[in-house]
């Protein structure tokens, strides 16, 4: 069962029996921010009917459970997402390196918000350290300890946009 969001209203939708034939995997089925066709009036028990699954601009996967090599959709149609790492301790450039490279793939522009900059022992080190992996990629960089923190990233977000936080 799915929540589908429309102009009008929320509603509860599941996918059609020509859609389940048609799937071949995991990766056909509706992900979060996917765009769908609903059929309100024919669904079971109350439940409007996923009937197809637009085309999408963007796609984060990865591969499903299990032993199969299927890719599962985990959020689509995001048009910036938001990599999150603090710069203590627990900076990774490696896992940087992957973050960017999920961002880049899934079709949405990364920006790299770095976090905890008040616990960095050496912060202009490590910010050129990010930097030899950033490439292309705005890095904003914040601390919870600033009242203000989080407005350094609202010029990054734009009306209309859908954006999504990983890390």
């Amino acid at each position: 069962i799915y929540r589908v969001w429309t102009e009008e209203e929320e509603l509860f939708a599941e996918v059609s029996g020509k859609f389940r034939f048609a799937a071949t995997g995991p990766a056909d089925y509706p992900a979060v921010g996917d765009f769908v066709l609903v059929d309100r009036m024919a669904g079971d028990e109350g439940n409007a009917l996923i009937q197809q699954v637009l085309p999408r601009k963007s796609a984060f996967i990865r591969r499903a459970a299990g032993t199969a090599q299927q890719e599962q959709v985990v959020a689509s149609n995001v048009d910036k997402v938001f990599i999150c790492m603090s710069l203590n301790n627990d900076c990774s450039l490696r896992r940087l390196a992957r973050y960017l490279a999920i961002g880049w793939d899934s079709g949405a522009r990364p920006v790299l918000v770095l976090t905890k900059s008040d616990l960095a022992e050496d912060r202009s080190g490590r910010l050129k350290e990010v930097g030899t992996v950033a490439l292309g990629v705005d890095v904003v960089v914040t601390s919870a300890l600033a009242e203000d923190g989080y407005t350094q990233l609202l010029p990054q977000v734009q009306p209309g946009q859908n954006v999504a936080f990983m890390g």
